[in-house]
């Protein structure tokens, strides 16, 4: 579901603790979130029914947690 490499910000982690709480239209997980070395985030679709719906739902989802963490 993450990818990263060496050790992730909190901000991220609570991202995606938040991402995968989530609800999503069939309760399916097919998305992965990662974490670049610039430290942008990238969301990508892995073609599951209904994924680009449950693609918004997880942004929002990791947008809110990773704010609450302080994200820079």
């Amino acid at each position: 579901m993450a990818v990263y490499s060496g050790e992730a910000p909190e901000w991220f982690r609570y991202g995606v603790h938040l991402a995968l709480l989530a609800p999503t239209a069939i309760n399916q997980q097919k998305f992965e979130i990662r974490l670049n070395e610039d430290g942008s985030v990238d969301f990508t679709d892995k073609k599951g029914p209904f994924s680009k719906v449950d693609l918004g739902i997880i942004r929002y989802h990791f947008d809110v947690g990773a704010a609450k963490k302080s994200r820079p």
